[in-house]
């Protein structure tokens, strides 16, 4: 009951915090008030490209953390398709923020959004100095870049997301069928190229601390409950040795986390009131898995 009211507490009284741009990445960076060594988290947003998850790296310093939105694709000096998008693209940004004298570089996070959840996934498995992982309506696997359709052209091959050493990653090929929804698309993909998904599926098991997976029941975009199940069935049948957890919302949509009473974001699924409950929800669920996966080692002696 006290840890509840005190975390409650917290939640309602954010501290401040100060943001500008990144210097080394292209993104912005928000640091907490207070002196000494800080916990991190790496923001990154999804295929709407640029810098729009910046209010949320604020809010991650707003609790304590320096916080990093990294843009990856959609603004000057970046790809300007989400189209083999260099890992190292994270890589960078680690090494920048290592440098910095308020971090605490045992203590590094990352956040991802859909198609930035599958990037922070493939992040974390491959730099071992991220020790968390929250995915937000992510998935576990490679899916393929999603062609943009252009009058009159003949269709694209399929070209790969993301990129590790100027090399594709493998992926799941994402079909442009005509249905009703994206949904509908991803589902009839996922069904004919279910035998790419283990060759798809990102090194899970490299990951250096636990793995929160978040989805939203009535997701109109892609099947995140399914995907998310998919990256715990993984880390269990690996052995992976942390508290991974799966949390799904129901009535929720795609872009919950996004949502509230006067924007519910149903557009991308889910009822106003399940979208608007998802996104008190949800947070109270990040906050505390952050809190508790980043937090500081115990002092010997205490």
């Amino acid at each position: 009951m006290l840890a509840a009211f005190v975390l409650a507490l917290s939640q309602a009284t954010p501290a401040a915090a100060t943001c500008a741009p990144a210097a080394g990445f292209v993104g912005t960076i928000c640091t907490p008030e207070g002196s000494g060594r800080h916990p991190v988290v790496i923001v990154l947003g999804g295929s709407g490209g640029g810098d729009r998850l910046a209010p949320f790296a604020r809010r991650f310093a707003e609790r304590g953390y320096v916080s990093a939105s990294v843009a990856y694709f959609g603004l000057r000096g970046l790809p300007s398709e989400l189209t083999l998008i260099p890992v190292e693209t994270v890589g960078t940004a680690l090494v920048e923020i290592a440098q910095r004298p308020d971090v605490d570089l045992r203590r590094i996070g990352i956040f991802g959004d859909s198609k930035g959840g599958e990037l922070a996934l493939l992040a974390a498995s491959t730099y071992p100095d991220i020790h968390a992982v929250v995915g937000l309506v992510p998935s576990p696997f490679a899916w393929s870049a999603i062609p943009r359709p252009i009058a009159g052209a003949m269709p694209m091959m399929a070209q790969a997301s993301w990129s590790i050493g100027g090399k594709p990653v493998r992926f799941v090929p994402f079909d442009p069928v005509r249905t009703e929804t994206g949904r509908d698309a991803f589902d009839v993909s996922m069904e004919r190229h279910r035998g790419a998904i283990p060759g798809a599926m990102f090194h899970l098991e490299n990951i250096r601390g636990p793995v929160l997976f978040l989805a939203a029941d009535d997701d109109a975009v892609w099947d995140s409950p399914q995907q998310s199940q998919i990256g715990m069935d993984y880390l269990r049948a690996h052995n992976h040795p942390y508290p991974d957890t799966y949390v799904h919302f129901p009535h929720a949509g795609h872009a919950f986390l996004f949502a509230s009473p006067s924007q519910p974001q149903t557009r991308f699924g889910g009822t106003a009131a399940g979208n608007v409950a998802a996104e008190a929800q949800g947070w109270i669920v990040i906050d505390d898995f952050l809190d508790r996966a980043l937090a500081a080692p115990a002092t010997p002696g205490t």
